[in-house]
């Protein structure tokens, strides 16, 4: 085989590094994916739980006034 040239070389090592970014990408794209993951599962729950909030509040209002029209 013959000796490499300089764009042989270049691009060796052109390709390596592309490799090596995709690798790095794809670890990053899998971390956010995961981050965003979690963080839509906490919204749902505190939106859940804001929900219920607002019913109680609802209904504990609605209990005073109704004591208060049954006086």
């Amino acid at each position: 085989m013959a000796p490499q040239t300089a764009s042989d070389a270049r691009y060796s090592e052109a390709t390596q590094r592309l490799a090596s970014h995709e690798a790095m990408c794809e670890e990053r794209s899998k971390t956010i994916f995961n981050r965003l993951e979690k963080i839509e599962a906490a919204l749902l729950q505190l939106n859940k739980n804001m929900f219920i909030a607002a019913m109680a509040l609802v209904s504990g209002m609605a209990g005073v006034i109704w004591a208060l029209l049954m006086r």
